[in-house]
Formats: structure tokens, sequence, C-alpha cells
């Protein structure tokens, strides 16, 4: 709390909680995978003895702990706020299956409680982990991934945070729907064919929420978008969606890394809302979507590792 001033901190707290109250009926069930799924609930250690960091684990078909296996780390949208660790199982299962690799859906803390760096010192001891275990996952086939507040995290680690770790090697990154630009005014970020956009004030909130300092919006920790584009690996793709009116900020952010001579791919995605690959129906266009940027994942990553 001790970047916020007490009465902002407790207006704040006061709406987060009404809107997690209001959004836990429709987002619960997001966050449930069906019994087919082989997905574990695990618990990761932290530079705080006292605290642990959940995750699901999800493993690939013949799994054995006899091999070390190529891994994907994910992380879920959230606003930096919402509490909706699981919410990307169909994705992580279906990840783990057709590329035979463990993905690891990692949580982190959430504002206005935990503000940054907490979220980030989360992907970091998470990293750690991964990088402390090479008897179990393969330090040459590492990648990172992530949703909306996750891609921003995800993007984080495969540039600012991959330059520290020497004993893995963070090859690719897949960020969907990223928010990478929070040092831009928020009544700014607009689309021609927005469809459920963000309010301006909801965006104002989430700024606030994660970064209560404004001076910290340019720090490539917290907005991706200004980080080297030397430290993005060889394989960065970014799906943007059309009607999400954080789209522009994204395909910038891959306009800026081609300039600086990162091997950076955009994604397009015409007429797709954020989030649209969550709850959706089968043979709809935003289905037919969501197949296709999974399965781009997915031959991206046997091509890259090898499967």
């Amino acid at each position: 709390m001790a970047d916020f001033g007490l009465l902002q901190y407790l207006c704040l707290k006061t709406a987060i909680t009404i809107m997690r109250l209001l959004a836990y009926p429709f987002m619960r069930p997001l966050t449930k995978a069906p019994s087919s799924s082989t997905r574990t609930l695990i618990q990761i250690p932290t530079r705080d003895p006292t605290r642990f960091i959940k995750a699901y684990i999800h493993l690939p078909p013949g799994y054995s702990t006899s091999t070390p296996h190529g891994v994907l780390l994910n992380w879920h949208g959230s606003g930096f706020i919402m509490p909706s660790l699981g919410m990307d199982h169909e994705f992580c299962d279906r990840i783990a299956q057709e590329a035979s690799v463990v993905v690891l859906d990692a949580d982190y803390r959430k504002a206005p409680e935990h503000p940054f760096p907490a979220p980030v010192e989360d992907v970091e001891d998470t990293l750690k982990w991964v990088e402390s275990q090479p008897d179990r996952f393969d330090p040459r086939r590492v990648a990172v991934s992530g949703f909306s507040a996750g891609g921003n995290l995800a993007l984080v680690a495969a540039s600012e945070l991959r330059r520290h770790f020497k004993g893995i090697n963070i090859r690719a990154v897949y960020a969907f729907y990223p928010l990478v630009d929070l040092a831009r005014n928020p009544a700014l970020k607009t689309v021609s064919k927005p469809i459920a956009p963000f309010p301006v004030f909801t965006l104002r909130m989430f700024n606030t929420c994660y970064t209560p300092k404004a001076e910290l919006r340019k720090d490539p920790r917290v907005s991706p978008t200004y980080a080297d584009p030397d430290l993005f690996p060889a394989t960065t793709i970014i799906f943007a969606c059309g009607a999400d009116n954080l789209s522009p900020e994204a395909e910038e952010m891959g306009n800026k890394l081609k300039a600086g001579g990162a091997n950076v791919e955009v994604v397009q995605l015409n007429n797709a809302p954020h989030g649209f690959d969550k709850g959706v129906r089968p043979g709809s266009e935003v289905f037919v979507k969501r197949e296709m940027t999974y399965s781009r994942v997915v031959q991206s990553l046997r091509e890259g590792f090898g499967g």
C-alpha cells in the first residue's frame, strides 16, 4: 500500500472488490477444466519462504520423468486485478497434447493489493524455479505465452527478464491481445469498429492499480513496447484483435520491434474482440480464429523445439 495514499487505496480496493464480485459468476465457469484435462495444481516457491505461487501443470502424452521436456510458461489475463488462474485451460491442454511440451500455467499477485513490481517478481520466481530443474525441464527449450495482462508479462519475461537468465533459453514468446503501453493516454486507445471495448475509466483503473506512480509506466518491465528490440527471442508472435481498443498499441509494438531488427510476427485478427477465444461457440467466427491461433502456436513450438 506504500505507493498509494490511504484514501486512494481504500477507494480502489472497494471498487476492485465490487468488480471481482460482479465478475465472479461469469469468470468462474471459464476457469473450470473438464475431467479430461491433464492439469494438476502445484505450488512454486518464491523469494519469500512463507509464500508460494499457484500453478497448473499440464503434461503431454507419454510424459516421463526420465527425460527433460520442453516447457511453455503461460500467464492468464486479469487487467492486473482479476484472479483468473486456470482460464486458459483449453489453450494449455491443447498445447501440451499437440506440441508435446509441458505447459506451466502460473499465477501472479494482483493489484491494487500488490502493484508493480510484485507480478513481475512472481514471473521471475517462476522462471527461476524452471531454471533450477534441468532434469525435469529442458533448459534449451523454453517458451512463454500470455493473454491480455498475462501477454504483457510474457513479453516482459521474453525481454527484460530473459537477459538475466543464463541457465535457460527462452526461445519464443506468444502474446495474445496484450496490454503493452500503460504510458499511453487511455482516451487515445481507439479502433474504428470496436466490439465490447474497454471503457476509458476501466483502463485508467488498471493503470492506477498496477502502477500508481505514473512515471514508472515507460519502464519496459511495465510497458514492454519500450523494451530494446535486441532483447526479444528469435520467435516473437503477437496476436492483435482488430475490434479490441488495445490492438493499435500491440501493432505499433510489433512495427517498432521490426524496425529495430527483431524477428516479430503480428497476426491481425479482423473483427475479433478482446478475449475472443474464451467461452466460444463451436463453428462460430471467433471459434475458427481461436483454432487458427492455437494451431499457430502448436506449429511454432514443433518447429522451434524440434517436436
